[in-house]
């Protein structure tokens, strides 16, 4: 992955970490190009990590 794509791919999980949760749908359609494996592949490991910080 390029650095500029995944430093697009930080932008959107901060985004979508911050913003009102009414606004999800509308900022994940306007980045459907980020939306790809890749950007998966960043969600899964902080996501394993919250998990296992509430267990």
């Amino acid at each position: 992955m390029n650095e500029h794509r995944q430093q697009a791919h930080l932008n959107l999980i901060e985004r979508l970490l911050n913003c009102p949760s009414e606004e999800e749908a509308e900022i994940l359609q306007a980045n459907l190009d980020l939306l790809d494996a890749e950007f998966l592949q960043m969600l899964e490991a902080p996501a394993k990590m919250k998990i296992q910080q509430e267990v």
